[in-house]
């Protein structure tokens, strides 16, 4: 078992887990993420994805937000009020990090780190060392879902049960379709040809692309 104290004031948004070889990546309160060795519950590294910063403590919630995204020899995470940072998976050692207040977390694909801000405003940062690539600001105020990249895409939900879908390149529109039933809260998950999606009512649907 590895816990940590929690902070007087949380994130009310899901934080889970990811899992990669014999380690296990996940977020906390306060900015914190930490690598757990799977066999025995003991810390291979921690790392800080941000500091809190405030007069208040409600300025000082910088908690990790969404699952922590692995892929390759990386690891990425999204804070609220902080930053979106990438870690090597064996050392914590950071490769870069960015200033951006997160809602829902991060989502990779072999070129690309992609994070919906707390505005909702859809970003891409390049993997290999944080550069903005692009920015969709057309969906403000949506409650974005965490984005998933689905081949040439990028799949992000909202608050109505809209799916918008973004070229992966330059984060132009290029579909969009209402699932219903309430806000996209989960990420959408890719599937061979296309996403699946689930509302807050606990409607699913499965989208070809």
């Amino acid at each position: 078992m590895y816990q940590r104290a929690p902070s007087s004031l949380i994130i009310r948004t899901p934080a889970g887990v990811a899992i990669q070889g014999d380690l296990a990546f996940a977020g906390f309160a306060g900015g914190r993420l930490v690598a757990v060795a799977l066999s025995n519950g003991g810390v291979r590294w921690e790392a800080t994805v941000a500091v809190p910063k405030g007069g208040t403590e409600l300025e000082r919630v910088t908690d990790v937000v969404g699952d922590p995204a692995v892929q390759g020899r990386e690891v990425c995470a999204a804070t609220y009020q902080g930053r979106v940072g990438c870690y090597e998976t064996a050392s914590g050692r950071q490769v870069w990090a960015r200033d951006i207040s997160s809602l829902s977390g991060v989502g990779l694909d072999p070129r690309y780190a992609f994070v919906a801000d707390e505005k909702g405003a859809v970003q891409a940062f390049d993997r290999t060392n944080g550069r903005s690539v692009w920015k969709q600001d057309k969906l403000a105020n949506r409650q974005l879902s965490q984005p998933q990249a689905v081949g040439e895409f990028v799949a992000v939900g909202d608050f109505e049960g809209y799916v918008h879908f973004l070229a992966r390149d330059t984060g132009a529109f290029v579909a969009r379709y209402e699932v219903g039933g309430g806000r996209v809260a989960a990420p959408p998950q890719a599937l061979p040809g296309g996403v699946l999606v689930q509302t807050q009512s606990g409607r699913m649907a499965a989208l070809a692309l």
